[in-house]
């Protein structure tokens, strides 16, 4: 990795580490964090049980606020703790994957919004903004409607 783009990336995780840190339960060691400025997504997790993996895009990141930030990861890291794969759903006929798919994102945000608990209710809240602001827009087939995913993040957060 080029000096100035590890710089970047250790810059980035003490800036989401610092003022918004992880909850423990969430927090995984063993977990690489690889910044990826040609990832489409913002984030996106890749469970390996003796490496997972939570690849970024810290292009896109710096779109959103921190809290936001904050959240994203908080999802990415939610499919590891679950050992969330794509393996079950390749095999299925598009439908069938697509809602295998959506179901787990649905997993993650919900894990993520309990994870982050009371403590960090502001990044729960900025998903649920961003989440109902696409309203029945989805990012694409394998992820539900955003105001699906608001929904399924209020009914988890903590009161």
């Amino acid at each position: 990795m080029p000096r100035l783009l590890r710089v970047a990336v250790t810059g980035f995780l003490a800036l989401i580490g610092a003022g918004h840190p992880m909850p423990t339960s969430l927090a995984t060691p063993a977990t690489r964090m690889v910044a990826d400025p040609s990832l489409r997504d913002v984030a996106v997790a890749v469970y390996d049980p003796l490496q997972p993996v939570i690849y970024f895009n810290p292009t896109l990141m710096q779109r959103f606020s921190p809290e936001l930030d904050t959240f994203f990861m908080a999802h990415e890291r939610a499919h590891i703790t679950l050992r969330h794969t794509r393996a079950g759903a390749l095999g299925a006929d598009s439908g069938i994957r697509d809602r295998l798919l959506q179901s787990k994102e649905l997993e993650a945000d919900c894990l993520a919004a309990e994870e982050l608990g009371a403590a960090h209710r502001a990044a729960s809240l900025a998903a649920v903004r961003f989440f109902a602001h696409l309203g029945t827009q989805r990012l694409d087939a394998e992820h539900p409607p955003g105001a699906l995913r608001a929904r399924q993040i209020l009914a988890c957060m903590p009161q």
